[in-house]
């Protein structure tokens, strides 16, 4: 017979991004309950509408919160801070929180998190790579230009496969609890250095400018 801890479902907010989807396929590998969470999703879930918050966590063991459109905007903090307070009112008892490296706006979040009662572990990552590939980056680099107000400060770009590793572990095991992790990839590069090994690999044209 399973326990309570095997029959509920691990929530995974923003489970059709780029890191959500990512953890969904991992726990599904694995045979876990999973209930991924979107506005079309079943329950649907929608940031700004809290009545649809109680649905989703019905029978939640877990959660991944990644929010949308991101937790350096104003009104973020006081936004999942209701949402982790009524996690744990709803028998949650493990919260994973992707958040946002080099983003003190972010950190407030955390905080929330932290403060919710919850089993608690924070995600801090930089850029994701598959930006140029996945997001909005997409079509200025096959367009053939990229323009970013970034400058020369180099970026440990990380693989958005590694975040999601990482926190199918947090969310699935024993010893992450009130740990934050700092998620950065192996090399330090600009986002021109980056721009060119793309062009390189994809044996085409990409600049980068600074607008």
């Amino acid at each position: 017979m399973k326990n309570a801890r095997e029959t509920k479902a691990t929530l995974v907010l923003g489970g059709t991004g780029k890191t959500g989807r990512r953890v969904v396929e991992r726990l599904a590998a694995r045979g876990l309950p999973t209930r991924v969470s979107s506005r079309s999703g079943e329950p649907p879930f929608d940031w700004e509408d809290e009545a649809t918050w109680v649905p989703a966590l019905r029978d939640v063991e877990s959660v991944y919160i990644s929010y949308y459109p991101d937790l350096a905007v104003p009104g973020a903090a006081a936004t999942v801070r209701s949402f982790a307070e009524l996690a744990v009112e709803s028998g949650v008892r493990r919260l994973v929180l992707l958040s946002g490296r080099g983003e003190e706006e972010a950190q407030v979040s955390e905080q929330t998190v932290r403060d919710s009662g919850a089993d608690w572990t924070i995600l801090r990552s930089s850029w994701f790579s598959q930006n140029f590939s996945e997001d909005y980056m997409l079509e200025p680099v096959l367009g053939g230009e990229v323009a970013l107000p970034a400058g020369n400060m180099p970026e440990p770009f990380v693989d958005a496969d590694d975040i999601a590793d990482v926190a199918v572990a947090a969310l699935t095991e024993d010893g992450h609890g009130g740990r934050l992790y700092e998620l950065t990839g192996p090399r330090l590069l600009t986002f021109a250095e980056a721009v060119g090994e793309i062009a390189q690999a994809a044996g085409r044209c990409v600049t980068c400018r600074s607008p």
